[in-house]
């Protein structure tokens, strides 16, 4: 049998956790930060680890919230260091359609996650979803607006007053939909904000 591991008084203690959980699918997840790590662990195993020296890229994004959400936006951060992400949100899935609005924790973790790299000059910061994240949005939203003034054409050309007026519904609602998820270029936001 295994003697439990002393650990000294002098072992580096946590700066700061967040309890995270993205959908009632995925398993509970702590995102703990380190003075010199971050990391995510699911169920007491490490899932994800990412050194504060080896940080390329810290992202804020808006995006929409769960189904049952109260709130309809949360805040998405990823940390990322080559091909490894950790991300942790401003709200956090309790149950099927529960959530629980945890802004003002995820703004004190967020605030000692930037406090962690401030040392570094080479992160970039940078505001708004990636661009899959982006496309994933666009897309769909496209192919409605498409589709919906398609079928706008084809009735109102073919004399179908009804069925013209019902394709612009899509063709409106698909249209302003991609033209909000379009994508654009990345802006950089000033960490200072969060010092």
């Amino acid at each position: 049998m295994a003697k439990p591991r002393k650990t000294s008084p002098t072992a580096p203690k946590p700066l700061d956790r967040l309890d995270d959980c993205r959908s009632v699918a995925s398993p509970s997840r702590q995102i703990t930060l380190w003075p010199d790590r971050l990391e995510e662990t699911a169920q007491g195993a490490l899932v994800r680890r990412i050194a504060i020296e080896a940080v390329e890229e810290v992202r804020l994004s808006v995006e929409p919230s769960g189904i049952g959400a109260k709130d309809p936006a949360q805040i998405i951060c990823r940390v990322s260091a080559g091909d490894r992400t950790i991300s942790f949100s401003s709200l956090r899935s309790t149950g099927i359609l529960k959530w629980e609005n945890q802004a003002d924790r995820f703004a004190l973790f967020l605030r000692e996650v930037h406090g962690a790299l401030k040392e570094r000059e080479d992160v970039a910061y940078v505001e708004g979803a990636p661009l899959a994240a982006k496309l994933k949005a666009f897309l769909p939203a496209l192919g409605v607006g498409v589709a919906g003034t398609v079928l706008a054409g084809w009735a109102f050309t073919a004399g179908q007053i009804v069925i013209g007026l019902i394709g612009l519904v899509p063709a409106v609602t698909g249209g302003y939909s991609a033209w909000i998820f379009r994508p654009l270029g990345e802006k950089t936001y000033d960490p200072a904000k969060f010092g």
